[in-house]
């Protein structure tokens, strides 16, 4: 079986390179301190045609990781991306009979107590108010966000074993969020099913006779109790489901959504519901979890099977893949239209957890898999080293966009997942 890739690190970057032949040991990796590279195909080692000396991102070669680490932004993500903004009135909404001094709807219901430090499944519950007046915002917008603070489950049910699952969210945006027990106007949250987004849930539990959290096949309510969730509160979710009628490990995706259908995936989260025995081995069962990115049944996952990648030009998408299961997708930005990215079958002929350009502007470029003698290959964006700086707020918007000298270019974290997910001679297939 190939090595599982969370044996493998994470800490460099690549791209590659030029010149004559280099110092290599067949058992170790090439010596990073000669500007030089070598496609190591079949047990052959060969020096590399360099066909563009000029070529900021082919002309490279292979550094140590450590000297650029303060220089790669090695995480795209930022917080704001995944923050909900809605634009809302600056008037007080309300649905019921109301109170025109206190803005409360009369009839008193119960809502649980929001504090993080009591936070647990027996938390008190007080009378209060189901206040309906939205905070006044004044020329700022409305955001809806959330943090997941903890979930709560049994590690590993028997077969068919009704269980339950209960989730504690903060409300991390402006905005309070409202139960569908609440007779206010304001947005109602709940937890959806994501990857993929809506999709029925394995655990959907209908019962007539009891409480069982589901409002639909694919989303729990908020606990009875709670109205109002202010910001910097927790929200409780319960739901109840039975564990499956076989072996298995089936893993489930969830994040907050608001009431029209938007999700706060800043706090999506999994759950892996374990039914019966496992008879695999430890590693392997790591192993299926780690590739398992979607909700599914991770038997589903052959972990000794062919991986491979490919690459779609039209989409600008790369798919890692064992067999024709896809363990990952990410957006891409291929060659622009003076440097296209060639298409057609290679194999990894090398990888360098970091390559540095020996023409100018001298990129530094992470997590670098070659895959031809020319230079071309799969990488991180690049950064530029020269002055400490790095580009990565206009890199980043260039994915999903062809503006490369002719590689794959990926988010940071992308590119560390797909280094760490091939071996030397696995195949990628470019095509439009």
């Amino acid at each position: 079986m190939k090595k599982p890739f969370y044996l493998l690190s994470a800490l460099g970057l690549i791209t590659f390179t030029i010149l004559t032949s280099p110092t290599f040991d067949r058992d170790s990796n090439m010596d990073s301190s000669v500007l030089r590279s070598s496609v190591l195909d079949a047990g052959t080692i060969s020096d590399t045609v360099v066909v563009a000396v000029d070529n900021p991102e082919l002309n490279s070669y292979a550094a140590n990781p450590g000297e650029y680490e303060n220089e790669i932004n090695k995480d795209s993500a930022i917080k704001e991306d995944n923050v909900i903004t809605r634009k809302i009135k600056k008037t007080v909404r309300l649905t019921a009979s109301s109170d025109e001094e206190t803005n409360t709807v009369k009839n008193t219901r119960t809502v649980a107590v929001s504090d993080t430090k009591n936070a647990s499944d027996d938390t008190k519950i007080k009378a209060e108010n189901d206040v309906c007046t939205l905070p006044n915002l004044g020329t700022d917008i409305a955001k809806y966000d959330a943090q997941i603070i903890t979930v709560r489950k049994k590690f590993k049910f028997n077969l068919n074993e009704e269980f339950k699952v209960k989730v504690y969210v903060k409300n991390a945006g402006n905005t309070p969020w409202f139960s569908p027990d609440s007779k206010c106007e304001g947005t109602r949250v709940y937890l959806g099913t994501t990857r993929n987004d809506g999709r029925f849930s394995q655990f959907y539990t209908s019962n007539d006779n009891k409480y069982t959290g589901w409002v639909t096949k694919n989303k729990v309510r908020m606990d009875k109790g709670n109205l109002r969730i202010d910001p910097g509160e927790i929200a409780s979710f319960t739901f109840y489901a039975n564990s499956d009628s076989e072996n298995s490990i089936f893993r489930e995706y969830f994040a907050p959504q608001l009431d029209d259908g938007t999700y706060l995936k800043n706090a999506e989260f999994k759950i892996d519901i374990y039914s019966g025995e496992n008879n695999e081995n430890d590693e392997a069962t790591r192993t299926k979890l780690f590739y398992a990115y979607k909700s599914m049944n991770i038997d589903e996952i052959d972990a000794d099977g062919e991986r491979s990648i490919e690459v779609d030009l039209s989409e600008q998408k790369m798919a890692l893949k064992i067999d024709d299961y896809v363990v990952r997708e990410f957006k891409v930005s291929s060659g622009k239209s003076a440097t296209p990215t060639p298409k057609g079958s290679f194999k990894v002929m090398e990888k360098n957890e970091v390559r540095v350009g020996a023409a100018s502007p001298h990129y530094i470029m992470p997590y670098f898999q070659r895959l031809t003698a020319g230079g071309v290959g799969l990488h991180a964006l690049p950064s530029l080293g020269s002055d400490g700086d790095t580009f990565w707020t206009e890199a980043k918007e260039h994915i999903g966009t062809p503006v490369s000298h002719g590689c794959v270019r990926m988010l940071p974290e992308d590119a560390e997942v797909a280094f760490g997910f091939t071996d030397i001679g696995d195949s990628v297939e470019v095509h439009w």
